[in-house]
Order: C-alpha cells, then sequence, then structure tokens
C-alpha cells in the first residue's frame, strides 16, 4: 500500500466512524487533510464503499458556467415516499428542495461521450426530493474547509424521494416553480432556483464524467440536481414538504 493509499484507508475511517457514531469531527489531521480535488474523490468514493451499496449520486453547480462537484449517496441513506428522520441522528439538519432523475438504464463507460438525448433515454422519471443537508465536521460550514466538505460526501445527510412524473418532456426543469413548507406554512417559493440552472445539463456531465473515474451512472439509481430552495435550517421537530408544480411533493417529518 502506497502512503496515498494509508491515508485514503485513513480518512475514510475517519470519517465513517463519524457517520455511524453521530460523533462530529474538530478536523481531519493535518498530515491527510486532501490536499487536492482528485485525492478528495478519492476519499468520497472509499467513504461510500464502507457505507455500503451506492443508490445514487448528487451533483451540483454555483451557477451554469461554475465548475460541477458530485458525490455518491449510500443507499442505506436513501429514503423513498413519506417518511420520519430523528434529529437526534443528525449532526444538524438543513433543507434543500431539489429535484432528481430515476435511472432505468446504465450509462456504462465508452469512448465518445453521451449526448444530451441519450442520457435522457436512461432516465425513468423526474422526482421531487428533499436532501437534508448534514456534516461529520463540528465547526461546519466557516471552520471547515472545500475539498475535506467534498470528501465528506459533500454534505449530504439523507435524500428523501418523493413523487414522480414519467411525463415530463413538456416541463422546463429549470423554471419549474418550487415551494418548501414547514407545518404547512410557507418558507420558500421560487421558479426554477437552481444557481446551476438546467438540471438535465449536470445530469450529462455526471454520465461523462463518472468514466473517468471507473465509475458510472446505473439503472436502479436517483440523481439529485441541486438545491431550487437555498438552505432551510431546522432545529426542532418539523414536518417539511417541497413540492415541485408538474411533478409531485417529497415530505419528511423530523422527530
Amino acid at each position: 500500500m502506497t502512503q496515498q493509499d494509508d491515508i485514503i484507508e485513513q480518512v475514510s475511517g475517519l470519517l465513517e466512524r463519524a457517520w455511524l457514531s453521530g460523533e462530529c469531527l474538530s478536523s481531519l489531521p493535518d498530515a491527510c487533510r486532501p490536499a487536492d480535488q482528485a485525492q478528495a474523490y478519492r476519499i468520497q468514493r472509499r467513504l461510500a464503499e464502507r457505507l455500503g451499496p451506492t443508490g445514487g449520486w448528487k451533483v451540483g453547480a454555483p451557477s451554469p458556467e461554475g465548475a460541477p462537484h458530485y458525490a455518491p449517496l449510500p443507499a442505506r441513506f436513501l429514503q423513498h415516499g413519506p417518511t420520519t428522520c430523528r434529529l437526534d441522528e443528525l449532526g444538524r439538519a438543513i433543507l434543500e428542495a431539489e429535484l432528481a432523475f430515476a435511472l432505468k438504464e446504465d450509462l456504462p463507460p465508452r469512448e465518445t461521450p453521451y449526448g444530451r438525448d441519450e442520457v435522457l433515454s436512461a432516465v425513468a422519471s423526474v422526482h421531487a426530493v428533499i436532501e437534508i443537508v448534514d456534516s461529520r465536521f463540528r465547526d461546519w460550514p466557516e471552520g471547515t474547509d472545500k475539498l475535506s466538505q467534498l470528501a465528506d460526501l459533500q454534505n449530504f445527510g439523507r435524500l428523501i424521494v418523493g413523487e414522480g412524473q414519467a411525463e415530463w418532456s413538456a416541463l422546463d426543469l429549470g423554471r419549474v416553480p418550487v415551494s418548501l413548507t414547514l407545518d404547512g406554512a410557507l418558507e420558500v417559493s421560487a421558479v426554477g432556483g437552481n444557481p446551476a440552472g438546467d438540471p438535465v445539463a449536470l445530469l450529462v456531465w455526471l454520465a461523462n464524467a463518472l468514466p473517468a473515474t471507473g465509475q458510472w451512472l446505473r439503472a436502479g439509481e436517483v440523481v439529485t440536481c441541486g438545491s431550487c430552495t437555498g438552505k432551510t435550517p431546522v432545529g426542532e421537530p418539523v414536518r417539511a414538504t417541497a413540492t415541485f408544480e408538474g411533478v409531485g411533493r417529497a415530505e419528511v417529518e423530523l422527530v
């Protein structure tokens, strides 16, 4: 095992223990903090392997021109339909209403890039989802460097996959009206709202980026494509509902 491999194992082990114990880290040790994006992605991949099978991916970008980033989502932390999550199992709970794609076909590595139409042909349906953003770092976000956050599955906590729509080709997914309510009271509403713009563009990017790392999108996975409502922190029990016009809604009760 090389020194780099040893660092990957050490850091992914630290993060795995934090995930499973609920005890947050102050930071990663200086000697094994990710030195660059490539190393952060290697740690991220090993952490996901430790946490079990992958059930999906998250992908996002700060703007339509900004560089995207991604993270695998362990299947054990994806929940379908109206569901309940315990606040005491989360370091914190920040809610994001998002659109996600459920895949019906694999998109394996090949020599030529996938085109938009090819990627869309692998999509079974688009869904309303709620991502619960969380961190294994005590001083996140201000006190945690970006590469450590990327290694920690890009601040993923849980994904609640709600209602979906198989016939969605007529929808402009970059302009879908969305609302997020807490206990029935409107918290956020927007039209579109995703800073990256078109979520399909993120899906196509991911389909072509993953094969370079020996990974790829697979049938049955869910790909969520960034917040349409910003970040909504919650610290007390509440029922949250994200509704996307023409797509459906996702619900989670935090207890």
